[in-house]
């Protein structure tokens, strides 16, 4: 797709991950996070530009593999707990000259987005006029109610009262946005603070790639996905 705009890929990789350490290193199958990723970009075709942002040293020495990706040093008020994407998003259009840019962003912990994702939703994106756009999946109903607390470890315990009947009627019927691709103009995103609202366009993605790697969980499953599929 071709675009007016400069397209430039953001890929946010603060270094301090509590559920999962260093979690934006990871290697799944026999490839790194990072090499999925700009792997997939540079598949697209669509991509002007390529800004890794990061406080961590050693990713940022992987990237010095990549001639595409700029990495853009983190400052140490935006690689704290409190610092949200919205925040560097911010800091990076006003330090790398984006403000006129369509803003493609990916976090690394997607292993399984394409190159065709991003290509079809900005097509997507022209074709409908849209102003952002996001990546989802089917919506699932959570397999139980929860119960109990975590910290007792020995019985049960009760469920909260939720009546989880409506929920069970748009049980598949409905999106969750899985995290892959956020794409928005850096303009409207000056204006709004958003990555998207209800008229976004859409990429639809496959549950199985969709994982999200948050959890230790998430490592396995995604590992045992990139064995099966030869990923």
């Amino acid at each position: 797709m071709k675009n007016a705009k400069d397209v430039v890929a953001i890929i946010p990789a603060r270094c301090g991950s509590k559920r999962v350490p260093q979690k934006n290193r990871l290697v799944i199958g026999d490839r790194s996070l990072l090499d999925r990723t700009a792997g997939c970009i540079e598949r697209s075709g669509c991509i002007d530009r390529i800004i890794l942002s990061t406080d961590d040293p050693d990713l940022a020495r992987d990237a010095a593999s990549y001639p595409s990706i700029r990495v853009a040093a983190r400052p140490d008020r935006l690689a704290g707990d409190d610092a949200t994407t919205e925040d560097v998003i911010r800091h990076l259009i006003r330090t790398e000259n984006l403000a006129k840019s369509t803003i493609v962003l990916l976090q690394l912990t997607s292993p399984f987005r394409t190159g065709r994702d991003i290509a079809e939703l900005l097509e997507e994106m022209r074709k409908t006029a849209a102003k952002s756009g996001v990546a989802v999946c089917r919506w699932r109903l959570p397999p139980s109610p929860p119960f109990g607390e975590v910290s007792d470890m020995h019985v049960l315990g009760r469920s909260p009262r939720i009546d989880y009947s409506p929920m069970r009627s748009i049980h598949n019927e409905h999106w969750a946005i899985n995290g892959a691709m956020y794409i928005f103009q850096a303009d409207e995103f000056g204006r709004s603070g958003k990555f998207y609202d209800e008229n976004s366009a859409i990429h639809v993605m496959p549950n199985w790639r969709s994982i999200d790697i948050d959890y230790q969980d998430d490592v396995e499953i995604a590992t045992a996905i990139a064995k099966a599929r030869n990923l």
